[in-house]
């Protein structure tokens, strides 16, 4: 049985569900601490009273107008059925117990040292923690599978490691999370997040687009 990390939506938000990207001072994980808690992931991923919390990892490199975005299409038969072969933005998964229970865990919290193991297990690059910068959440009931997740969203910068932009996508699509992964330019994302409008007639999960109008 896997369990993942929850919360009751009515812990998360008392009142009405904001929806979209909401910026980082919009929620208070820390002062929601003791609402937390592990629960079967089967049983939440039907469950919309409750959120997975998710850290979400918007990777990029450059500056200014040289700006670009790292970006996969996920495998058609993609362990979340209902975002197979759809285009993302944004790596990450759940958080488990090993990540409240890693040596890690205390100094970075449970949040970004999920963000650290699943940034390595689905890309396969070592990335400082210097790197990421907290940018804000999403939350959408649009879909059924956004319905029961929460996004806390980082954005990486990459500028700093040795290697070049290919070698990071060799490195990347090695991987088992994505079918195959290229660097888009920031500055013309918000063309792409339609309907068919990604890479090869493709489309971006409904997440991505959120990402999307929220960052850039």
């Amino acid at each position: 049985m896997r369990t993942i990390l929850v919360i009751e939506r009515k812990h998360l938000f008392p009142g009405l569900s904001p929806q979209g990207f909401l910026p980082p001072d919009a929620v208070d994980l820390d002062a929601l601490a003791r609402h937390l808690f592990f629960a079967e992931r089967r049983f939440m991923e039907e469950n919309s009273h409750y959120k997975q919390i998710i850290p979400y990892l918007v990777l990029q490199r450059g500056l200014g107008d040289q700006v670009r975005v790292l970006a996969y299409q996920r495998r058609t038969k993609h362990t979340e059925r209902r975002l197979g072969g759809l285009w993302s933005v944004g790596f990450g998964g759940h958080i488990e117990p090993l990540d409240r229970d890693a040596d890690q865990g205390a100094a970075l919290g449970v949040v970004e040292t999920a963000a650290v193991r699943e940034l390595q297990e689905e890309t396969g690059l070592a990335v400082a923690t210097d790197s990421f910068t907290p940018a804000g959440f999403i939350n959408s009931d649009r879909e059924d599978v956004s319905s029961v997740h929460f996004g806390v969203v980082y954005r990486v910068d990459l500028s700093a490691m040795a290697e070049d932009d290919e070698q990071i996508l060799t490195t990347v699509s090695a991987q088992a999370e994505p079918h195959r992964a290229a660097w888009l330019a920031a500055n013309q994302l918000s063309t792409m997040i339609g309907a068919r409008r990604a890479p090869d007639g493709g489309s971006f999960e409904d997440w991505s687009r959120i990402a999307v109008e929220g960052i850039f």
